[in-house]
């Protein structure tokens, strides 16, 4: 009876055959720590898109019910106060004109951006209700009259910065967003829009 011959692997072959293996490892980790990478840098990339479409859209919603005559400040950063014409939160329908016709203004609104990038917003009715645009006196003197008040409510965050310029019914918005992931450097998102009040 023949014994069979087994064979085997030398040294050699043994660090030839780790090493190859080595190598596909490395280079199949490389690959899913690049795509790991690559997911967080664009979920940072789309939220800071997110967050600055939020506060084009909160703005455009507060802003096409404005008075353009009242805005302040004129060129406003981080900041903007105006009259408004829709009814106070929590009241029901569009708006109120008077017996001639004319807008019943409501509301002062403000919108600001905290030092943590949150864009809030609030409003001071005006006394007495709605009242045309002749019989409203002087609005309030900084965005401290809105920023104090427990109604705020939070438009956005992520916002590094916004401007509002007013010339005359043409409003424009300039805004910036910023997110940031450990490990990722932070992701900027400009975003510009131009409003025609009425």
């Amino acid at each position: 009876m023949i014994l069979g011959f087994k064979r085997g692997s030398s040294l050699m072959e043994a660090l030839v055959a780790l090493t190859v293996f080595g190598l596909v490892a490395g280079l199949i980790a490389g690959v899913f720590i690049l795509s790991h990478r690559y997911t967080r840098v664009s979920q940072q990339v789309s939220r800071a898109q997110r967050e600055a479409t939020h506060l084009m859209q909160g703005l455009y919603a507060e802003f096409s019910r404005g008075s353009y005559e009242t805005f302040q400040p004129l060129t406003a950063a981080d900041q903007v106060w105006f009259l408004s014409s829709r009814l106070p939160d929590g009241r029901p329908g569009l708006g109120e004109f008077s017996d001639k016709g004319e807008i019943l203004w409501q509301k002062w609104v403000g919108v600001w951006c905290q030092s943590d990038g949150s864009v809030y917003r609030s409003e001071l009715p005006l006394p007495g209700g709605g009242k045309p645009f002749e019989e409203i006196g002087a609005g309030p003197g900084s965005i401290l009259a809105f920023s104090v008040l427990g109604t705020k409510r939070r438009i956005a965050g992520a916002v590094r910065s916004f401007t509002v310029k007013v010339e005359s019914r043409l409003v424009t918005v300039d805004l910036e967003s910023q997110t940031s992931n450990s490990g990722n450097p932070p992701t900027r998102y400009h975003m510009a829009s131009s409003f025609l009040l009425p």
